[in-house]
């Protein structure tokens, strides 16, 4: 890949570490000091995003996850030896030809999900997925341009050995859908071919975690009625020239008191509207150009960065049953058999979320040398995960009672009037009242904040909406020989007469 082209402050990063393919929480840091066009919600530049105060507490959870590469006990988790060099790289980049590579990714993906809280859809370990995804089908873009399959290659090996963090572009921004997608004038196009790349001039939405990542992994798949110069997949550096990132306002309080909002003080995923004014994309980074054949390759191409969605769910879905069972614990209410109830469904959601992950890895299917877990499994998992999630949510917020409502800010239990008696009245079982409003204040972070409504809106529409969702169960879940089964016993043809 180039070495000129806006990379230098991530390698100069990057040389200052003891591990020559990973950097460490500060190498981080100091690598997104590269002069990237972000725009704050007040429409301030950034001059700096990992001093930002929207942006600093994120970069900080991020910054943890790369230390994690070096802990004595996450190292062997956050990355594996690479065979051909015998050194540490992201587990996220570990191109997997096994199912055991897959295991050691959904521990991975735990790892990051336990840091996380699971309320980053897009950590480091899910960049590398669209990427995977293009190794997986590269049969496609060998057709149209081998070049263009050798970048791939090129690509997922370089961003291996620069411990890059990456995240996909994919939907276009929300417009008045009585104009045809073609014609939309926000819609990412060519708008000139050169000997050296291409010249891009549109929009994306979403770009979730851009801010503070090296590189976007540019996806056109969901584009049905559009030409050819939209037809674009590519890899686009954060940093590059006319590039510009629109930040959506803040909703998590990240300068809140930790003991008042416990959750929101550990940052969050800011959106971005992405800009771009006559970018240049060159050539070596790009994968497929105007090959409107891949328009409708989501399900294909999506399919590792799927599963990473339905993992992380999975993960977060443990997440849950365990605060139930914590409210339980706290409140006393174990005895009563409505509450016990409602923690069966939260653990069932958990072990179902899981099963579903599980059974995708031992199903895995080979496309093109690169093991990837079931597509169908996966899909019916993602639908069961989002159909059930609001009532997740609303179960553990039902089981708070008026604990939820009833907090107070650390201020009043300081208060030397009223500490004592809100002690007093206060407790909880086996804590203090404090300690309860305390684990109140998390529940209600991750429940009910601004910062929670974001989270579940975002898993309602991360990587399309139910309904589409739904569709590709219907498309690609195989019961066709079930189907010949049932006509066979009922004594009917397989075959229906019209």
């Amino acid at each position: 890949m180039a070495t000129d082209l806006g990379l230098k402050k991530l390698k100069e990063a990057l040389a200052k570490g003891t591990e020559p393919y990973l950097m460490n929480g500060d190498q981080y840091r100091e690598s997104l000091r590269d002069g990237r066009r972000v725009v704050d919600h007040n429409g301030d530049f950034i001059d700096d995003v990992t001093t930002h105060p929207t942006l600093r507490h994120t970069v900080d959870r991020i910054a943890e996850l790369h230390d994690k590469q070096f802990g004595p006990k996450t190292r062997d988790v956050m990355t594996f030896v690479d065979k051909e060099t015998g050194k540490r790289k992201a587990i996220g980049w570990q191109v997997p030809t096994t199912k055991e590579h897959l295991y050691a990714k959904f521990k991975g993906i735990e790892e990051t999900t336990r840091t996380t809280l699971g309320m980053y859809g897009r950590p480091p370990d899910y960049g590398a997925m669209m990427a995977i995804g293009f190794l997986a089908t590269i049969d496609r873009i060998e057709k149209e341009n081998k070049e263009f399959a050798d970048n791939v290659r090129n690509y997922a090996k370089f961003s291996s050995e620069h411990n890059i963090y990456s995240t996909d572009l994919i939907a276009d921004a929300q417009s008045d859908r009585r104009i045809p997608p073609n014609e939309k004038p926000g819609r990412l196009r060519i708008i000139e071919d050169r000997d050296d790349g291409i010249v891009v001039y549109g929009s994306k939405v979403a770009g979730s975690i851009g801010n503070i990542a090296h590189f976007f992994t540019l996806s056109t798949t969901l584009g049905k009625g559009l030409g050819e110069d939209a037809a674009i997949w590519a890899g686009v550096p954060v940093d590059s020239e006319n590039l510009t990132l629109l930040m959506r306002e803040p909703l998590a309080l990240n300068d809140a008191n930790p003991e008042d909002h416990p959750l929101d003080v550990r940052g969050e995923e800011v959106d971005n509207y992405i800009m771009f004014d006559k970018v240049f994309i060159p050539r070596e980074y790009l994968f497929s150009a105007r090959n409107i054949n891949l328009l409708g390759l989501y399900f294909e191409s999506c399919a590792h960065a799927l599963w990473h969605i339905l993992a992380r769910l999975a993960v977060r879905a443990q997440i849950f049953a365990g605060c139930a069972q914590a409210i339980v614990d706290i409140l006393g209410t174990e005895g009563n058999q409505g509450v016990r109830n409602s923690v069966t469904e939260v653990i069932l959601y958990a072990a179902a979320t899981r099963s579903f992950v599980l059974a995708s890895i031992e199903e895995a299917v080979d496309w093109n040398g690169v093991i990837t877990p079931h597509p169908a499994t996966v899909t019916a998992g993602r639908l069961y995960s989002i159909e059930n999630y609001p009532r997740i949510q609303y179960l553990l917020k039902d089981l708070c009672g008026q604990g939820i409502v009833s907090r107070f800010p650390s201020a009043v239990w300081d208060h030397p009037e009223f500490a004592e008696k809100l002690e007093e009245f206060l407790p909880g079982t086996g804590v203090t009242a404090r300690e309860k409003n305390r684990f109140f204040n998390f529940v209600y972070d991750l429940t009910c904040g601004s910062h929670a409504n974001r989270v579940g809106q975002f898993e309602n529409v991360n990587a399309t909406p139910r309904y589409f969702i739904s569709e590709l169960v219907y498309q690609h879940y195989d019961r066709a020989d079930w189907a010949k089964f049932v006509r066979e016993i009922a004594g009917i043809p397989t075959e229906s007469h019209t």
